[in-house]
């Protein structure tokens, strides 16, 4: 069977189209398998978005995938188009790459550390670039534009507020109408502060008086009582040194054996006895109504006669010389 060309060239066109188809389907499933997911979160996003390249050492090896917003962060989906392995260490970082403010993720591999899971949650690092510089700018011209307005109302001020110098003026206003009252006070007072500074003056010059003859009482009786203890200071010595003497005559009779035989001595004793014996005899030969001395007979005994008896002063006979001496007559 001969085939025409027209069959031929409508085979032909059917088996490249199939080959076609084939290389695509082996080039899409080569692309399914190597897709890998990860998640970043992010404190700060800046204009990253969906669809946005990731790329290591410059070279693109993913895009930006779903992207949520969890409040506090933003939480990014990294789909790798290329097999790629993440160890610990590994930097995440959103980058400013053009002047137009777009933005992409540069993946700084780690060489070292441990392999992680791909349900692991990275941490990533925002870099501002220069829309974020102009928003700084913009804020930087809008504090300017206060502080301009707030120098403004200071200097001119508006319906309810006065200028600096206008209140400068109305407080020294008030300062000088104040100082001017305090002068006519103090003009007003000056007699009377002039009286009570007199007598001030004459209150110390009295109490400055009264100090010196305080101070000169205060060292009269403190010379006074210091002569007193010395006085008694004296006397607590001569005690304590007769107290001493005392002590060491006590001794010195408890030491001599005379003493002792006087004092504790049986004949001692016997003579005392003795004389006591005597002198109760002698008190009961006394008469108790007269005062006078009985013998044993019951007589009273003249101890002695008062008869020519001088005790005190010169006696008869002296005097008798020293009239005879002076020539003077004897009295009839």
């Amino acid at each position: 069977m001969k085939i025409s060309d027209r069959t031929l060239g409508y085979i032909s066109l059917v088996a490249l189209i199939g080959l076609f188809a084939f290389i695509a389907y082996c080039m899409w499933d080569a692309h399914h398998e190597a897709t890998t997911i990860i998640e970043v979160d992010f404190k700060e996003l800046g204009s990253l978005q969906p669809e946005d390249q990731v790329v290591i050492r410059g070279y693109t090896v993913g895009t930006i995938g779903n992207v949520r917003w969890l409040g506090d962060r933003a939480r990014v989906q990294i789909k790798f188009s290329q097999p790629v392995v993440i160890r610990e260490g590994t930097q995440f970082n959103n980058v400013n790459y053009a002047i137009m403010g777009q933005r992409r993720l540069e993946i700084v591999p780690s060489k070292v550390g441990k392999v992680l899971p791909n349900d692991y949650i990275h941490t990533g690092t925002f870099e501002p670039g220069i829309a974020e510089m102009l928003h700084l700018i913009e804020n930087i011209n809008e504090q300017i534009s206060e502080f301009r307005e707030m120098v403004h109302l200071l200097l001119e001020g508006d319906s309810t507020h006065m200028s600096a110098t206008q209140a400068f003026e109305s407080i020294f206003k008030g300062l000088e109408g104040t100082l001017i009252n305090t002068e006519n006070s103090l003009t007003t007072l000056q007699p009377v502060l002039n009286n009570l500074f007199a007598q001030i003056d004459s209150a110390n010059v009295n109490m400055i008086a009264i100090t010196k003859q305080a101070d000169s009482t205060i060292k009269i009786v403190t010379d006074a009582v210091n002569e007193k203890i010395t006085l008694a200071e004296g006397a607590l010595s001569a005690i304590s040194s007769g107290a001493a003497n005392t002590n060491r005559i006590i001794d010195e009779i408890e030491a001599n054996p005379f003493y002792n035989k006087f004092f504790y001595s049986s004949e001692m004793v016997d003579n005392v006895n003795d004389l006591v014996s005597k002198l109760n005899e002698l008190v009961r030969a006394i008469d108790t109504k007269g005062i006078k001395v009985l013998d044993k007979d019951g007589n009273p005994v003249k101890a002695f006669t008062w008869k020519n008896l001088n005790i005190v002063g010169k006696t008869a006979r002296e005097k008798a010389k020293e009239r005879a001496e002076k020539g003077e007559k004897l009295p009839e």
